[in-house]
């Protein structure tokens, strides 16, 4: 397979030779003027770009560092750290609260409109046309629920209508029209024509995956993020929720491992190709190397220890000692300094003030360079439809048959970091046995692992906390927090939209509440 950072190169090429006619001719260069029907190839690129940016590739990153690592991994109390990161303690950084609003909008939600907008009335790529519609729908998804309402319908046309001022639209209405999207999208996949090249970099890596495969992943991928939006109304409309996980699990879902939606990363390309999470914590900034910074939270770390998780063996290592025994390993609570007060680390019960001897995640496992990036997993999957099944829905199977596919999913993944990550069928067998689903505690037990299965994916962890309220965290308090020691619901609008677009902005405000880290977005029903 070529690398990323020479396909990013091949797919630029035709639009770098005009490059000084770029403005004058941009549509121009995105009209397929081919008496075959072929793509000029601009529509691949912005597709390729798209689902690159998703993952935080973009020249600034400061979505994926800001919002995933900062706050929503400290939030979700997998990590913690006794320096600067703000989402450890609920400190308010206006800045990087806003970084993923800032970055989707040119860096991931301009190429993929532009896909749609030039491949919409092209027979020839109509597969192109509904890929792209999924991907869109993937990437508003994690939009919207990081800030609620967003804008969505008018979003992305600054140059085909010369809108600069789009309408935030309702979360609710976004959820509703992402839903119709899935299902328009899915059911029209034709598996007789052609798909994507080189540039899908989930399902056609390489570009030599044959079509009806290309086909039959996507729309597992789409009938998947359905299931996943209807699971997010299940607190605001369960009879909507019912009505769109049926819908998805009859239309065939990701199935296994082998179906898991990633991008997998080139080491060769700096940070426009690498992983980006383990680039900040193991790479180019070094966090889990800077003594202190970025360290496994006591939480996560109680939950893998206390349970005899075969994960932890995988997952965390002692930086004093690299030591990867269980044994050994020591999480760092959330919510304290180094700052000699009360909430100094070293006044905290039982942990000494050596670092070094907190855990860290294990970058030879889950932090490589060209490690994957997970989108959508079948361990997710199957622990959606574990709760979908204790919910009384028709998904299939009982919830402790889910429950049992989605844990074991979920220790197998790690093998896709690294195949040395193996945990065999004995283990987690061995494990399900120790702590059997329990229909009592159900609904703790699915999303608390549903938590686990998220590890690097702290937006989805968030995401699914907020709706689910578990696993069941004890929030800090710490002196100056901006919550009132309440774990955030919600990141916040840039400033520069209340001055660029000030009408709208208002709208939105009035409708969904204050600009606040406390304000719950509209599914998130408390």
């Amino acid at each position: 397979m070529k690398s990323l950072h020479k396909l990013l190169l091949v797919l630029c090429l035709p639009a770098m030779l005009m490059m000084p006619a770029c403005t004058k001719d941009f549509e121009d260069l995105n009209t397929d003027k081919s008496k075959s029907g072929e793509s000029s190839g601009v529509p691949e690129f912005n597709f390729t770009r798209a689902l690159l940016e998703y993952t935080g590739n973009s020249d600034f990153s400061y979505d994926t560092w800001r919002v995933n690592i900062i706050y929503c991994s400290m939030m979700m109390q997998q990590l913690a750290n006794v320096s600067w990161y703000a989402g450890d303690k609920y400190i308010q950084n206006d800045g990087w609260a806003a970084a993923y609003f800032e970055r989707a909008y040119p860096d991931q939600i301009k190429y993929i409109t532009d896909v749609i907008r030039v491949t919409k009335d092209n027979a020839y790529l109509s597969n192109q046309y509904n890929i792209a519609r999924i991907a869109k729908v993937m990437i508003f998804h994690r939009l919207t629920d990081i800030y609620g309402d967003v804008p969505y319908s008018e979003a992305g046309k600054g140059y085909s209508d010369r809108n600069f001022t789009p309408k935030y639209d309702a979360q609710q209405e976004i959820y509703m029209d992402m839903l119709k999207e899935l299902d328009e999208a899915a059911k029209a996949l034709d598996a007789g024509k052609a798909v994507p090249g080189q540039g899908d970099l989930i399902y056609n890596k390489g570009g030599a995956v044959p079509a009806a495969q290309v086909v039959a992943s996507w729309k597992k991928l789409a009938y998947s993020l359905m299931l996943r939006l209807g699971m997010r109304l299940s607190k605001r409309d369960d009879a909507v929720a019912k009505t769109w996980v049926e819908k998805a699990y009859a239309g065939g879902l990701i199935a296994s491992n082998a179906d898991n939606a990633f991008i997998l990363h080139d080491a060769s390309g700096g940070r426009t190709t690498v992983n980006r999470v383990s680039n900040i914590l193991s790479g180019e900034w070094n966090a889990i190397n800077n003594v202190g910074e970025v360290c496994i939270s006591k939480t996560f770390m109680d939950f893998l220890k206390n349970n005899n998780d075969p994960r932890l063996q995988y997952i965390a290592v002692v930086p004093a000692s690299n030591s990867e025994i269980p044994a050994d390993q020591l999480g760092m609570p959330n919510g304290y300094d180094t700052n000699g007060g009360a909430t100094d680390i070293s006044k905290a019960p039982g942990y000494p003030n050596d670092t070094k001897k907190y855990s860290v995640l294990n970058k030879n496992v889950l932090l490589k360079l060209n490690g994957p990036t997970f989108l959508v997993t079948y361990a997710q999957v199957e622990l959606l439809l574990a709760e979908a099944a204790k919910r009384g829905w028709s998904v299939g199977a009982d919830a402790a048959t889910h429950y049992n596919n989605g844990v074991k999913a979920a220790m197998e993944q790690l093998a896709q970091y690294n195949s040395t990550a193996s945990i065999s069928g004995t283990e987690v067998q061995a494990y399900l046995t120790a702590h059997p689903y329990d229909d009592a505690k159900g609904y703790d037990q699915i999303n608390t692992q549903y938590w686990a299965a998220c590890v690097l994916d702290w937006y989805e962890a968030w995401a699914n906390w907020r709706r689910s309220g578990y696993p069941q965290l004890t929030p800090v308090n710490y002196v100056g927090n901006a919550t009132g020691g309440k774990i955030p619901r919600r990141m916040l609008y840039p400033s520069s939209e209340l001055a660029s677009n000030p009408t709208n902005y208002q709208e939105a405000i009035k409708r969904q509440g204050t600009n606040a880290l406390t304000t719950p977005v509209w599914w998130d029903k408390q």
